[in-house]
């Protein structure tokens, strides 16, 4: 799960795997268990998918995603993991002999050559992505009401520039998705209990002491201000081609927070959907304004 909206490259491919993935799950263990003469651990085994779905289920909800799912989707792959799990177990895994695929019957390969082709044929449609960036829009624009709620007085009073701002909240979103509250709440425990410096607060601020979630966005917003004029002065100062620097700038601003060509990306393009949805410049204003001119848009 992503708060980025991607094209399904291959709707087929994942649509099999995300339903018939549990499926293959409750075979494999099923003959494993029985192999092992655990017969009566198969007892109404299709059951495993049926907690397997409510503990996901109830994991997205904690950790704050449920605008992320497509509820209409995830009630088909329900409906389908589950009404296949128990038709495997009734007709297939109930009985120890039935377990093993029979291949002695021309009729077994006929239909996996139909179900390969059929595959192939779907795999190749390309579905739509409407839906996918409405809700991503939904969540972005949820969590960023959210701590502008919260944290927005805080931020505005250490800057006025709206690029550090918005790149402020990208990483703070961003943050929190990937360490909800559930995990934080696991990471301060671990915090007292090993007294070693840890990531803390919901903006995930590196720290040797304890710190509360007011805490680590302060502290966290006062590093990217200060990395960011650190290089914005270096752009302005010419050292960097404008074409070339322009482009480097928005990234290295991006690995402020942390390293790693998949943060800085997604950083890069979150602080991007921020700044034109609730500022009024775009990163590419905001770098042609430091390479060509100097000047910072600020409110």
């Amino acid at each position: 799960m992503s708060v980025f909206a991607r094209k399904e490259d291959a709707p087929a491919f994942n649509f099999i795997l995300r339903v018939l993935t549990p499926i293959v799950y409750l075979i494999i263990t099923s003959t494993i268990l029985y192999s092992l003469k655990l017969d009566h651990l198969v007892q109404d085994f299709y059951l495993v998918n049926v907690y397997y779905l409510i503990f996901r289920l109830i994991f997205n909800l904690i950790t704050g995603r449920g605008l992320l799912l497509n509820w209409k989707q995830q009630f088909i792959f329900w409906f389908l993991i589950i009404a296949i799990s128990y038709f495997t177990y009734s007709k297939i895994l109930i009985e120890k002999k039935n377990v093993l695929p029979d291949f002695e019957t021309l009729a077994n390969e006929l239909w996996i050559i139909v179900i390969i082709f059929l595959y192939q044929v779907f795999n190749k449609v390309d579905l739509p992505t409407n839906g996918t960036e409405k809700r991503k829009d939904r969540y972005l624009h949820a969590m960023y009401n959210s701590f502008s709620g919260k944290y927005g007085d805080l931020i505005n009073s250490k800057t006025q520039n709206e690029a550090y701002i918005a790149l402020i909240y990208a990483v703070l979103i961003f943050e929190n998705f990937n360490r909800p509250r559930a995990a934080r709440i696991i990471e301060n425990i671990r915090f007292f209990l090993t007294k070693k410096p840890h990531t803390l607060g919901v903006m995930q601020f590196y720290s040797n002491i304890y710190i509360t979630n007011q805490e680590s966005v302060e502290l966290g917003a006062e590093k990217i201000i200060y990395e960011s004029e650190r290089i914005v002065e270096k752009y302005k100062k010419g050292k960097e081609e404008p074409y070339g620097g322009g482009y480097m700038l928005g990234y290295e601003m991006s690995e402020i927070y942390n390293t790693g060509n998949r943060y800085s990306s997604d950083i890069y393009s979150l602080w991007d959907q921020i700044m034109q949805k609730y500022y009024s410049s775009s990163i590419e204003d905001f770098k042609k304004n430091v390479i060509k001119n100097g000047d910072l848009p600020v409110t």
